[in-house]
């Protein structure tokens, strides 16, 4: 059996609706994961379901949805309990969801300052407290997702910046105090990848566009914005039996912008 093969695991992908969230979901389900679905939007998680049936071979039996906004308890409370009664354990989760309202601070208000930290951080880090548990009993692992904006600081969206800094210091925290439970906790930190997460922004296909000539073009490595499907790649790595020694670890997948600026 290869080691990212799924077969048997239970993973659970928050943010599944779109995105980066979309396109792990999919590459588990074609490695053979059983997946718990997660998002607000329950017209979008069925597509993606539909998709990972798909993906699977038309394997229907291996993929359920939960709907709903992690800040609220019984949502995530559902997420571990809805898994539990269909797969009967939970090997990997995947803290994808999150939210960037373009922000800059002589704009922001408490009330904003709060939604970003409470979706971003706070949710995540309690659907990882109830998750523990369940994670211990398969010496299961965790991955974030993270930015690299947590490292490397622009001129907008400090909120969202302060936020991911704290997840990163999490995954490290964590990685330290569960390592002797069995369990694994690593992070990737993607550079731009053009998603909805833009459109909700109120950013449309101008602005994208704009986005992928100015900072696209930075990136050493190709001189474009990332794919769903690249940052996919590296985050199913790190939840798998392939990564069994990694801990702690915010991985870039940031193609070389972080470096510095080419000459």
């Amino acid at each position: 059996m290869s080691s990212q093969d799924f077969a048997g695991k239970s993973v659970v992908v928050t943010g599944s609706n779109s995105g980066i969230g979309e396109s792990i979901a999919l590459l588990l389900a074609q490695r053979g994961a059983m997946v718990t679905l997660c998002g607000r939007d329950e017209e979008r998680l069925q597509s993606v379901l539909g998709k990972c049936q798909e993906a699977s071979g038309g394997n229907s039996d291996r993929f359920i949805t939960v709907q709903g906004d992690l800040n609220d308890k019984a949502a995530r409370d559902r997420i571990l309990e809805e898994t539990i009664a269909k797969f009967g354990k939970l090997d990997v989760l995947i803290a994808n969801a999150g939210v960037s309202p373009k922000t800059k601070i002589e704009d922001d208000t408490e009330e904003l300052f709060d939604f970003v930290f409470n979706t971003n951080l706070k949710s995540v880090y309690f659907l990882i407290q109830a998750a523990l548990p369940l994670l211990e009993k398969t010496k299961g692992n965790i991955v974030c997702v993270s930015s690299i904006v947590s490292t490397m600081p622009v001129l907008w969206n400090q909120l969202y910046q302060m936020a991911k800094a704290g997840m990163d210091q999490l995954v490290r925290t964590l990685a330290l105090s569960q390592g002797p439970k069995g369990i694994r906790v690593n992070a990737i930190n993607p550079t731009i990848v053009l998603t909805r997460l833009h459109e909700r922004q109120g950013q449309g296909e101008a602005r994208k566009r704009e986005l992928e000539e100015n900072m696209g073009r930075r990136h050493p490595l190709h001189a474009r914005s990332s794919t769903p499907e690249e940052q996919a790649e590296v985050a199913v790595f790190l939840a798998s039996d392939g990564a069994g020694f990694v801990t702690g670890q915010c991985v870039k997948v940031d193609g070389g912008i972080t470096l510095g600026k080419r000459e």
